[in-house]
């Protein structure tokens, strides 16, 4: 807690009303354009990891499934 407390301490010193004019600068507003492409990335991937999880899920149910219809051929 002292480290968090430390570190927090060594933070910028900038007013609200800095942040505000440094965010409507070229470089800023690059900044947030570049943080809303890595957040629409990072969904993005995610609903590609939920998709290639059920492609996945549904692979291995189809190899049991072919497992077993051989299984009852041999019976």
């Amino acid at each position: 807690m002292a480290l968090l407390s430390i570190l927090s301490a060594c933070g910028s010193r900038q007013s609200e009303a800095e942040r505000q004019r440094d965010a409507n600068t070229a470089a800023g507003k690059v900044g947030q354009a570049a943080h809303k492409v890595a957040v629409e990335a990072g969904k993005a991937s995610q609903q590609i990891g939920r998709e290639l999880n059920k492609a996945a899920r549904d692979a291995h149910a189809g190899w049991k499934e072919a497992a077993r219809k051989e299984q009852d051929k041999k019976k």
